[in-house]
């Protein structure tokens, strides 16, 4: 079952995050070229209608007023942005919100030896961890029983780790991607980062990309079209080194040079969560989307 939130002190929280996220140089710049564009007019044709355009401080003053009213309404704090593709006919969001409200299909970033021992090996706050905890209610053998099904076929491409003291011992190349649940919500686990014998988790950019090509030759053969939501893979315990603004985007190229290849979904969605708004930037987002979903 899907749980939402139904805290309000926690969507008010949200709101005054991204309101503190606008960008006050944007509003300059906004507001500049709606004043500046409606003066564009409003100057030639004061010469040919002067009775009806001599307006003097008050006309000024109103399309101060007007231009800035515009603004606002063009920078008011948004939880998503959203464009479509030209081609194929599939729509990549990038919002704020909880991976697992999201319909659909859902993607959980995994480790390479595919852990699910909950504390020292796999952190509860993760999104493994959540995975565990709120679509197997914390029962790890479950889940470790779905997943050595899904691995079955796979044997042959494994390696047994001989290092480790706690986890699992048998590693599988970066970009595995194990399809479990059903047909109508998959959880696609995907393997982007290498678990060291230390417990810690390592990735780099050329994994991500790796990992991700494999994720979506999975989603095209087993997610029947339906949308798909995916977390910004790769921050906070992976240990790659990128901000999540370069991750995101990196996520969104993916998915779109996968997607001029063969159509993957009707609709990606990247999740980022409410805690991570500090450092990203939806705005910076959405003027990248506009010039990627050509």
């Amino acid at each position: 079952m899907r749980k939402r939130s139904d805290n309000p002190s926690t969507d008010i929280v949200m709101f005054l995050k991204l309101l503190t996220s606008i960008n006050f140089k944007r509003l300059g710049v906004t507001f500049a070229s709606i004043f500046g564009l409606i003066w564009l007019f409003l100057e030639p044709a004061g010469i040919f209608l002067p009775e009806w355009l001599n307006w003097g401080w008050r006309g000024y003053i109103g399309l101060t007023l007007f231009s800035l009213l515009c603004t606002i309404a063009l920078n008011l704090p948004r939880k998503s942005v959203c464009r479509s593709l030209s081609s194929p006919d599939s729509t990549v969001e990038i919002k704020v919100g909880d991976l697992f409200d999201e319909p659909g299909h859902l993607v959980i970033g995994a480790n390479d030896v595919f852990d699910t021992e909950p504390g020292e090996v796999i952190k509860p706050s993760s999104v493994q961890g959540q995975f565990l905890t709120r679509m197997y209610h914390g029962d790890h053998r479950r889940l470790d029983t779905d997943i050595d099904v899904a691995l079955e076929p796979l044997k042959a491409e494994r390696k047994r780790e001989s290092g480790r003291k706690k986890g699992k011992f048998w590693r599988y190349p970066i970009g595995t991607t194990l399809v479990l649940g059903l047909p109508d919500r998959r959880y696609f686990l995907n393997a982007y980062g290498y678990m060291g014998n230390d417990l810690k988790v390592e990735s780099t950019a050329d994994d991500i990309w790796r990992s991700l090509s494999c994720l979506w030759e999975q989603v095209r053969l087993k997610g029947h079209g339906l949308e798909v939501a995916i977390p910004v893979i790769g921050s906070d315990l992976a240990r790659t080194n990128l901000p999540r603004m370069t991750l995101t985007k990196l996520i969104v190229i993916s998915f779109i040079a996968a997607s001029k290849k063969d159509f993957v979904t009707e609709k990606l969605t990247v999740v980022i969560h409410p805690k991570d708004l500090d450092s990203v930037d939806l705005y910076a987002l959405k003027d990248f989307l506009d010039s990627a979903c050509f």
